[in-house]
């Protein structure tokens, strides 16, 4: 049976979110995209053009259907996209749907771009998939061919908000006194509290809860100094993890039911990892009082995306890789049904940075993370592996992650960054291998310890490898001379020995990560 449908999309949905300096407005624009099919499309609109519509049922579905329960139905809704089917007796529906739709988006979230397209699909299994395939294709076609006006524009003559860049067209009552904001900045800041509600409601089942996560950059613990170090603490990260393949098994699905059923199990796993997350945070919480300045009950974590199988968090940077690491294996991990492996990139930037590019960074070093699974999959003949990036951004910083590389890890010798690394399930690791996160983490507690050498001849070991191969000899000579070493971790002989050393035909080396990352872990979270 061939029915009419409706795809939606939600497009440049990072850039709406991220494109402000408030953290409120951040938490409020995800939370606006993460509502808007089924608080919009299916109560605001669908409902009132057709009240007998069905808007649910998708969520729990699993039989085939060969026909329509009701003459609008809600096939799914994910990912950003939203399919609806309309049967052939209303087909007026369709027009009034897009019309009112689009409309209240243009009119309630100004900037948020909605992509549509229409067609029609059958809904058996072997034709539904191929059908959809074209809406998919059709959709993208619109993306480049139409460019709707989103907000009003800058002729030269208008204030510009302190917030979003947007031009400003409305005042607000801030703390430090009023503003002129942009409505595209206001509506997400205004959806703060709501989006608060529902994050408690959904780690906690409840808004009744004494743990507070932070609303502001600056509540996130970040201290001025600690004993050792004078540099590098009052930074925030922002951590983008990223599921692999998705795409592919949303694709391999076999119908519209399985596709559901899919999309549920994804945004559950990714929830109750998170959830795992959280617990683990309030279960360490007396190692966060000892090494942050966090206000009672504060968390140093904030989620700004938990959906589908996209997270991203902005925390306290010490704290960043062994979160990242903790939730990428709960992802991993065989409970809830599911495992997703994943990638993940972590942009470490001082509080006062431009939000929005630290969020490109942490981007582009999850794509550096993809790019070396993609290639290390391909070489070892297998399925499935996870892996980390990480940059510590300061200062002025290069427009793409190369050239950031280039021009803050360069050595006579070659690039002083080792990451991307590999992320295995817990308890598992691989001695053979060398690029594994647990072997750089072992390193880093050991220079953080000071048993195997004193902090200042770590730091040395900094500049040293910037040097040529006699001052790596000369370095070696003097630990020995002490009765130091460097660090003994499985699977970094070759790296112990010469401090370089050649892989994949270049010479590499991991110290500069391990001593950057002293900072920015916390003892008590192994």
């Amino acid at each position: 049976m061939q029915v009419n449908a409706i795809l939606f999309d939600v497009q440049s949905i990072q850039k709406y979110i991220f494109a402000n300096n408030k953290l409120k407005a951040n938490v409020g624009a995800s939370y606006i995209v993460d509502r808007l099919f089924e608080d919009v499309l299916c109560k605001d609109v669908i409902l009132k053009l057709e009240s007998g519509a069905d808007i649910i049922s998708w969520k729990t579905r699993r039989d085939n259907i060969t026909s329509l329960p009701t003459p609008v139905y809600v096939a799914y809704i994910g990912g950003g996209k939203a399919l609806i089917l309309i049967d052939n007796d209303h087909t007026n529906m369709i027009e009034s749907v897009i019309k009112t739709f689009t409309a209240q988006v243009l009119t309630q979230y100004p900037g948020l771009k909605i992509g549509v397209t229409t067609g029609l699909v059958t809904l058996e299994k072997d034709q539904f998939s191929i059908d959809e395939r074209q809406l998919f294709k059709q959709l993208k076609n619109n993306q480049y061919t139409l460019n709707p006006i989103l907000r009003p524009a800058n002729t030269g003559l208008t204030t510009i908000c302190d917030y979003s860049g947007d031009t400003a067209d409305t005042v607000v009552n801030f703390k430090d006194g009023e503003r002129l904001v942009a409505t595209s900045f206001t509506s997400k800041f205004n959806a703060f509290e709501a989006a608060n509600a529902r994050l408690k409601k959904d780690l906690f089942g409840t808004e009744d809860i004494e743990w507070i996560f932070p609303s502001e950059f600056d509540e996130l613990g970040q201290n001025k100094s600690t004993e050792k170090s004078k540099t590098g603490i009052n930074d925030i990260a922002i951590v983008h993890i990223d599921g692999n393949n998705m795409g592919a098994r949303f694709i391999s699905c076999d119908g519209l039911e399985e596709r559901s059923a899919l999309s549920e199990k994804v945004a559950t796993k990714t929830l109750e990892s998170f959830k795992s997350l959280v617990q683990w945070i309030i279960d360490k919480y007396e190692v966060f009082g000892k090494h942050l300045q966090l206000k009672d009950k504060m968390l140093p974590i904030r989620p700004i995306i938990v959906g589908g199988d996209d997270i991203t968090f902005v925390c306290n940077a010490r704290i960043a890789v062994q979160a990242a690491h903790f939730l990428m294996q709960e992802l991993l991990s065989d409970n809830h049904g599911m495992s997703i492996s994943s990638c993940a990139g972590i942009a470490v930037i001082p509080t006062s940075y431009p939000f929005f590019r630290g969020y490109e960074m942490a981007e582009q070093l999850c794509d550096s993370a993809k790019s070396k699974m993609r290639a290390y999959n391909e070489k070892n003949k297998i399925h499935e592996s996870c892996w980390m990036d990480f940059a510590f951004l300061h200062g002025e910083t290069a427009p793409t992650l190369e050239q950031f590389f280039a021009n803050e890890y360069s050595s006579l010798t070659g690039n002083m960054h080792y990451g991307p690394y590999r992320v295995y399930e817990k308890g598992k690791t691989c001695e053979t291998e060398h690029e594994g996160l647990w072997q750089l983490l072992e390193c880093t507690y050991q220079f953080k310890d000071g048993h195997v050498m004193a902090q200042n001849k770590v730091k040395e070991l900094r500049s040293v490898l910037q040097d040529n191969e006699h001052m790596w000899t000369v370095f070696l000579e003097q630990l020995r001379n002490i009765d130091k070493s460097m660090p003994t971790v499985a699977g970094w002989d070759a790296f112990q020995e010469k401090l370089w050393a050649k892989v994949n035909g270049k010479m590499r080396t991991p110290y500069v990560d391990a001593i950057e990352l002293m900072d920015y872990i916390l003892p008590g979270l192994e």
